[in-house]
């Protein structure tokens, strides 16, 4: 899979088959939570799974927030 940047390649590697679902299927937008830059990754609600719709990947602690 090819990444715009490295944050979203490290968010992949990192996550698990919820979080890569959402990466692929899904639309990153930056937002900001308690001062971390984080990225939110939405899609459709016409998607099967919604389980992973708002997945949210924090840039500076490296981790998934739940």
């Amino acid at each position: 899979m090819k990444f715009r940047s490295k944050e979203r390649e490290t968010a992949y590697y990192l996550g698990g088959w919820r979080e890569r679902y959402a990466i692929e299927n899904g639309q990153g937008t930056t937002v900001y939570i308690n001062g971390h830059k984080c990225i939110k990754y939405t899609y459709s609600s016409s998607k099967k799974y919604q389980d992973a719709n708002g997945a949210t990947y924090d840039t500076i602690t490296k981790r998934w927030i739940d």
